[in-house]
């Protein structure tokens, strides 16, 4: 295993990841480029993508065609259409429904597809001889955390197709189908590890800064299922969070709205407010990557037998 002097580690939550953005260029702006990325669900998405091309312009280029895909436009605006008559009301349900059946036949609302699609519009064409985008080519060290559920291990991918193991990281259960990777079978990461700081300490590194953008639980009545669901998600990943996020040396925390997981048409709000907190935690981030040692690392290791891990 490689050594990494500093990480960054980025969390999963929807819309919310966006927040990820902003920290990317504050460091940017800032002279601080990490020796590592690791990022779950959502988190991992842009953190490939910003490992990859280096540059938080290109991201948010990225970032905008990711939130523009028709389907999360349907979705967002029939979850926010709470006027109208009876019909309407019938009218919108039955949208929704169709744009999870639509949706699950495709094989979820992320795809490689989409992925590689943006890779694509952002580089070029010929960028890379083979046509491919892989991890090994990352202009920093990038893992993308995934959950097998075959062995019930948390999987960080560092080989292969970037675009494939992006999406294996952000595979929703139930709505997206898992990637077979030999006897693996992986899925969405923040199963397992919403923020994956433990992941980020395995592989190496000495000093970790994470971005946590876990929804905040609020909800005290439930009006229907889809809040259920969406809630139960808050609670596991607020559960996962407070052991993770106190392992890491320094978190940054967006203040960010509870905004729903699709509310994409938000993303410029969470980029701010990503932005702001990373400006706030300057000073700490700027002595953490320089000679300051870490005050977490042991605290790291003593947990290393609760989390069953593996590389690929």
């Amino acid at each position: 295993m490689k050594d990494y002097n500093l990480a960054l580690v980025l969390g999963g939550g929807g819309v919310r990841c966006m927040a990820h953005l902003g920290v990317f260029r504050a460091l940017h702006e800032n002279g601080i480029e990490p020796d590592l990325i690791v990022g779950s669900s959502i988190g991992s998405v842009l953190g490939g993508v910003y490992a990859y091309i280096r540059d938080p312009h290109y991201v948010d280029i990225f970032a905008d065609k990711f939130s523009k895909n028709p389907t999360f436009i349907r979705l967002e605006n029939i979850l926010n259409g709470s006027g109208g008559n009876i019909l309407t009301k019938v009218l919108s349900k039955v949208a929704y429904a169709a744009s999870i059946v639509h949706a699950c036949s495709r094989h979820g609302f992320l795809s490689e597809e989409l992925v590689r699609r943006a890779f694509s519009n952002i580089l070029g064409k010929g960028v890379l001889n083979s046509h491919k985008f892989l991890l090994e080519d990352t202009a920093i060290p990038f893992a993308a955390l995934t959950t097998d559920y075959a062995s019930a291990e948390a999987v960080a991918v560092t080989q292969g197709e970037l675009p494939t193991f992006l999406y294996a990281s952000s595979a929703f259960p139930g709505i997206c189908k898992p990637v077979r990777h030999g006897k693996r079978v992986l899925m969405d990461g923040g199963i397992i590890s919403v923020l994956p700081v433990m992941a980020a300490h395995l592989l190496g590194a000495k000093k970790i800064i994470a971005i946590d953008t876990e929804a905040v639980v609020t909800r005290s009545e439930l009006k229907n299922s889809i809040q259920s669901i969406n809630t139960a998600t808050d609670i596991r990943g607020h559960r996962l969070n407070i052991i993770e996020k106190n392992l890491a040396d320094i978190t940054i925390s967006p203040s960010i709205k509870d905004y729903r997981f699709f509310e994409f048409s938000k993303w410029e709000i969470c980029r701010k407010a990503g932005y702001d907190a990373a400006i706030a935690e300057m000073d700490m981030i700027k002595t953490l990557a320089g000679d300051s040692a870490s005050k977490k690392s042991q605290n790291r290791v003593n947990y290393e037998p609760y989390y069953p891990f593996a590389v690929i």
